[in-house]
């Protein structure tokens, strides 16, 4: 069962803007979330997120104990490539989600308009249609 207690400002973030948690069976990660993202033509994409805790998931007390996240989306190319194959592009990000003393904080708000950019310059396919 998926733990969906929030630990912190940037994990209340996700909660507040849509994203469902989720048992992560994939990367290793304590927890997934994630949030589909439509239009009225259909789904476009929708952003993964994974939450680590190095120190905890390693029982690893000499590693500092800190919570970080990863995002990913998988667009598709169908159609702009000129050919009938079934072309997927992973985009990853990662960056600091929490206040720490190195760098300044990237929003939850960064993350989705970089996503939305991206799909919209690399004229990527739908995910579904609705018609």
């Amino acid at each position: 069962m998926v733990d969906k207690t929030i630990n912190n400002e940037f994990e209340q973030s996700l909660i507040d803007a849509g994203y469902n948690f989720f048992q992560d069976n994939w990367k290793n990660s304590i927890r997934g979330f994630q949030k589909k993202f439509t239009d009225d033509a259909g789904i476009k994409y929708f952003i993964t997120g994974y939450h680590y805790n190095h120190s905890k998931q390693l029982n690893r007390p000499d590693i500092r104990d800190f919570d970080s996240y990863c995002f990913d989306v998988q667009f598709t190319l169908n159609q702009y490539t000129g050919t009938k194959q079934h072309q997927i592009i992973n985009i990853e990000f990662s960056a600091d989600f929490l206040s720490n003393e190195w760098r300044p904080i990237t929003t939850l708000k960064e993350v989705e308009n970089f996503y939305e950019k991206t799909c919209l310059d690399m004229k990527a396919d739908y995910y579904e249609l609705y018609n």
